[in-house]
């Protein structure tokens, strides 16, 4: 029983399909002969379910690392003993965002003008070229930055540069091939303001020595935008169900990003006397996920 995001791929279906089959031939080639899917949110709701007293009618939360599912499920003991949910899934949505893209937005925003990005040439023409900046705050693309080709562009770049002290900092980075672990103090600092005002990223190099402060206010200005998109797709997935926001009587959040209090904020406003109810952050989905296959293999 495999989980997957409600959307591989936002609004492409062929894509979409064909990232869930390359998932079903990793299985496959490892010997697996019965494999079945299920959308994680409809797996934490089943975690969910266990708990549950009576019939409720539940948005269903998951916001992780890459993407951000939405579901509005009937849930309830008696349905839990069912073997076909269908009719109990009255709608959901997924949206290609989730913890990697709010650190990649706090690492340009707040860490790599430490290293150059923004700052002018010489000549003061024109700004630096971003793209290497962009490579190193997102985490699928650090390795790009490692190549000679990246080393001898960013020597032009730092020739070019009004600040080369920065750029420098960028080179013994890329020397000491640092840029994961960077990018894991970043998630680290976005993690810390969940319960505080301020936080800092430090890194402690040969030729690279900064701190780059963070506050609050500072990572909700920088992903403001994102999540509104998420907003945005809570809202469109109750409108899917065909009830109002008021009919929705429990939240149950899982997932790691649903810990950032502003996420929090503007979903839980979508239906403000909905109970909350926060599950296991890491592992009502995979939970859910064995719930399934016990009903669906037994």
């Amino acid at each position: 029983m495999l989980g997957r995001p409600v959307q591989f791929v936002d609004d492409d279906a062929e894509a979409d399909a064909k990232a869930q089959g390359e998932l079903e031939k990793a299985a496959r080639a490892q010997g697996f002969k019965h494999i079945a899917f299920q959308f994680e949110p409809i797996a934490a709701a089943l975690d969910y379910e266990q708990k549950v007293a009576r019939e409720e009618l539940a948005l269903i939360v998951d916001m992780g690392g890459g993407t951000s599912d939405f579901s509005v499920v009937r849930v309830s003991p008696e349905r839990a003993r069912s073997d076909d949910r269908k009719s109990d899934i009255l709608a959901n949505r997924g949206i290609h965002i989730g913890g990697t893209d709010f650190d990649r937005l706090l690492s340009i925003a707040h860490v790599m003008p430490e290293l150059g990005y923004l700052t002018p040439t010489k000549d003061g023409k024109r700004n630096l070229p971003a793209s290497y900046f962009i490579d190193l705050a997102t985490w699928q693309r650090i390795n790009l930055v490692y190549t000679a080709k990246a080393m001898s562009d960013l020597k032009q770049i730092r020739f070019e540069a009004e600040r080369a002290d920065l750029v420098d900092r960028f080179i013994h980075i890329v020397e000491h091939r640092y840029g994961h672990a960077m990018a894991g103090l970043v998630e680290r600092a976005k993690i810390a303001l969940t319960d505080q005002s301020s936080a800092e990223v430090k890194v402690s190099l040969p030729g690279a020595h900064f701190a780059a402060g963070i506050t609050r206010a500072g990572l909700e200005e920088t992903i403001g935008g994102d999540i509104e998109r998420v907003t945005a797709t809570v809202r469109q997935t109750i409108a899917d169900a065909g009830v109002p926001a008021s009919a929705i009587t429990a939240v149950f959040l899982t997932g790691g990003s649903t810990a950032i209090p502003l996420a929090k904020r503007r979903i839980l406003s979508l239906v403000p006397q909905a109970s909350v109810i926060e599950g296991d952050m890491f592992g009502s989905v995979g939970l859910g996920l064995a719930l399934d296959a016990r009903r669906k293999f037994a």
